[in-house]
């Protein structure tokens, strides 16, 4: 007894003399051109004309397993584009994942091409959430999670640090420097707004993205509400000499206007972190991306439709650069059956927060899709307007001709890697009630692979994209 009180004691005064280690250290000068961000990468062979954003959600290893299925089969994929047979996996220029999925997207952004030899035993077929339990038990863990500034989510973000991304920081990103830009995204738990891990989100902070590591943006991104705990990362603004860009002073001061009340809230957002250079939280606390966007859409999305954006897509589609537009949703969502609607029994506290975090989620998903397509028809619609009121007025006569610059359209290919279009009734409730957790049965994830590819083959968009790009699909009716 007098042992184990020592032991108790020991750990209680470890704990208090614990410092509290965030992870992300402070950015020194703030440099605009600096650090991880889209326009910094170089494209090598890729081609801004055809652009294509992968998105993939959350949903633990499920959504691991189908992410990376995705990434198979688009290395398998052939196209013709300016001449030259590539492979459509060469042609990705941006992902955007959530929680489970921030694995294999983060895996590729830190080793490329080597994750197709890596990624399954290393994380796909490893019993990661076995693994991680078994941690908790060991004596050396004990301390460290009796002090105030760590938690189940520091704990694991330590294990996947070391045995899955081999301590990868984004400094190892930054030095490939290349596409595709890869976006973890986690969620600001105190504004509910998406955290992308990127250098422009940590200028707001004064931090420097490149001393993070890929282990703790997962964990960030995957930090699911009850089981695990939110990260906790430090705002250092008011000492690199940070200033907003001009569009975040005007977007607030449009509030009374309502003009523009997306943009408006994005700016907010940012002010919320750092106003005039001086924090306005000195911690910022993560949690799953899920709980703000559980298909990583959202970000893309404002790229899509907004010129002010840290990787403005829309700035590329005004200057003629993009003529093809793919995006790929990977969606691992399910809809396991419950027993809660059979009684008349109160839910109970941990099935209520689980509904709560998912439920709405997958239904708001499912808008945000058909907002893509609204936004790329509106571009289009402009682009159709101006030129029939260019040739309206050249039929009056030379001197009614209108000089007025005409946005080129874009031709939109949304793609859906979704269980909900599967085939058979049987085959989609079988996986809809797959478990969201870190440890899966080698075959199903190998069902889970093998369901991934059949999805995007048979998916009507990526067949015109195919069809489009005289491209072919190993095992697909688009043989090479």
């Amino acid at each position: 007894m007098s042992a184990r009180v020592a032991v108790l004691a020991c750990t209680l005064l470890l704990s208090a003399c614990a410092s509290f280690d965030p992870g992300n250290p402070p950015l020194a000068t703030y440099v605009p051109d600096a650090g991880y961000g889209f326009e910094r990468l170089e494209r090598g062979d890729n081609s801004d004309e055809l652009f294509i954003i992968l998105t993939f959600s959350g949903g633990g290893t499920r959504a691991a397993a189908l992410s990376y299925s995705v990434l198979e089969a688009l290395r398998d994929t052939t196209i013709e584009w300016e001449g030259r047979r590539v492979r459509l996996l060469d042609e990705v220029d941006v992902i955007s994942s959530i929680s489970g999925g921030s694995f294999p997207a983060a895996y590729y952004a830190l080793y490329g091409r080597k994750m197709f030899d890596e990624f399954p035993d290393k994380f796909l077929y490893r019993p990661i959430q076995s693994d991680l339990i078994k941690r908790l038990f060991l004596p050396s863990t004990w301390w460290k999670l009796a002090a105030p500034g760590f938690g189940r989510s520091d704990l694991a973000a330590e294990f996947y640090d070391r045995e899955v991304f081999g301590g990868g920081t984004y400094a190892d990103v930054i030095a490939r420097g290349r596409r595709p830009f890869v976006i973890l995204n986690a969620t600001d738990m105190t504004t509910g707004s998406p955290f992308p891990f990127i250098q422009d989100q940590f200028d707001l902070m004064s931090s420097d993205l490149a001393g993070v590591s890929l282990g703790r943006a997962a964990a960030a991104s995957s930090a699911f509400p009850v089981g695990l705990t939110p990260l906790t990362f430090q705002n250092y603004a008011g000492t690199c000499q940070y200033r907003q860009p001009p569009w975040v002073e005007l977007a607030a001061e449009d509030r009374e206007s309502r003009v523009n009340p997306r943009r408006t809230a994005r700016a907010e957002n940012r002010l919320a972190l750092a106003d005039n250079g001086k924090a306005r939280r000195h911690y910022i606390h993560l949690t799953d991306g899920g709980v703000a966007d559980n298909i990583g859409l959202r970000g893309p999305l404002t790229a899509i439709t907004s010129p002010n954006h840290a990787w403005s897509v829309m700035r590329m589609m005004n200057n003629g650069k993009i003529k093809k537009l793919v995006v790929i949703v990977v969606n691992a969502a399910t809809n396991p059956a419950t027993d809660r609607d059979q009684t008349s029994r109160v839910p109970g506290l941990v099935d209520t927060l689980k509904a709560a975090a998912t439920v709405p989620l997958d239904n708001y998903s499912f808008d945000t899709l058909e907002l893509l397509s609204a936004s790329v028809n509106e571009f289009n619609e402009d682009a159709r307007l101006v030129e029939g009121c260019k040739k309206l007025a050249a039929r009056k006569g030379t001197q009614c001709a209108l000089d007025i610059p005409a946005p080129h359209r874009i031709e939109l290919f949304p793609v859906q890697v979704a269980f909900e279009y599967l085939g058979s009734a049987e085959e989609r409730a079988w996986f809809k009630n797959l478990p969201t957790t870190f440890q899966l049965p080698r075959e199903t994830v190998d069902t889970l692979r093998a369901a991934g590819r059949r999805l995007l083959s048979g998916d009507p968009e990526f067949q015109n994209v195919l069809k489009a790009l005289n491209g072919c699909l190993a095992d697909s009716e688009h043989r090479c």
